[in-house]
């Protein structure tokens, strides 16, 4: 009997002291929770950044079934015996091809006009577009670039993914915040992690923009003085005379306007010319007057 009372003895002892063990776990405080937690925020960005790894071997397998994002954007030059009226067809393509311009500008000279356009036209309509560009007038010079950014979009699809789950931790970890410095840095992690996505979100918009309407440089070229290549003679040795003369009076405008640019400087120079030959008539009289002196 007395064995019984000892051993039922020493197990109600060995019972009380785990009970007291687990009373000291469950009366850990809030703010002992959320150093406990944001000490853990290493290893948990380590698991967010095996994260975003999985995702990322995850999606690729994604990319030959997902549409490509494809950034396309062409370059054409013609020479058109008509530039306003050319100019006028470009426009109303654009609008047929639900399009729109970016810039436009037009400069001239003495023997060509030249308009630039910078198109935007959706991407699933570019390479008729471009075709049709290519068919119109003269075509001086053409080419087309891609690039494929697929592979980007998804990566950063992915990272978005990962921060905002984070961003959200964050916010539960505020909400049990007590004490100033835990919220401190709480706060600056949490300012980090949505930089980080306006940074992304930033890029993915412009990635869909970018892919969604290409980008088209057009530019027209008018000549305005044609050589007579298959006229007569006459008609040759015509418009080397006015070509020669008009060289020729160019040439002289451009001396006169120089001269009169230059014209205070060879004052300048003239006046200092003078003031030095002056000076050295000057010096040879006295020293004569001084020998003769003597």
């Amino acid at each position: 009997m007395r064995r019984i009372y000892t051993l039922l003895t020493v197990l109600v002892l060995v019972a009380l002291v785990f009970s007291g063990c687990g009373a000291k776990k469950s009366g850990t405080s809030k703010s002992e929770e959320i150093q406990m937690s944001y000490a853990d925020q290493p290893v948990q960005s380590t698991s967010a950044a095996r994260s975003v790894s999985n995702s990322m071997e995850m999606t690729k397998g994604s990319l030959e079934s997902m549409d490509r994002k494809v950034i396309k954007n062409g370059e054409i030059q013609l020479e058109v015996k008509d530039l306003k009226h050319t100019a006028n067809q470009i426009f109303t393509m654009i609008k047929e091809y639900g399009g729109y311009i970016q810039s436009s500008s037009t400069r001239n000279n003495e023997r060509q006009i030249f308009s630039e356009i910078v198109v935007k036209v959706p991407s699933s309509r570019f390479e008729e577009f471009f075709g049709r560009l290519k068919q119109m007038d003269k075509l001086i010079y053409d080419s087309i670039s891609t690039q494929d950014v697929t592979e980007e979009y998804i990566d950063n699809q992915a990272r978005l993914k990962v921060l905002k789950a984070q961003e959200e931790r964050l916010v539960a970890l505020m909400d049990k915040a007590q004490k100033i410095e835990d919220l401190l840095k709480i706060e600056n992690e949490l300012s980090r992690i949505r930089n980080e996505i306006e940074q992304i979100q930033g890029r993915i918009n412009f990635l869909d923009k970018a892919t969604s309407f290409s980008t088209v440089n057009i530019g027209i070229k008018q000549p305005l003085v044609s050589h007579p290549a298959a006229g007569g003679i006459v008609d040759g040795i015509f418009y080397n005379l006015k070509d020669g003369w008009g060289a020729f009076f160019k040439l002289v405008v451009d001396t006169v306007q120089a001269i009169a640019w230059l014209s205070p400087f060879i004052i300048l120079a003239a006046i200092i010319i003078l003031i030095v030959k002056k000076n050295k008539k000057w010096g040879t009289f006295i020293n004569f007057w001084k020998k003769d002196k003597k």
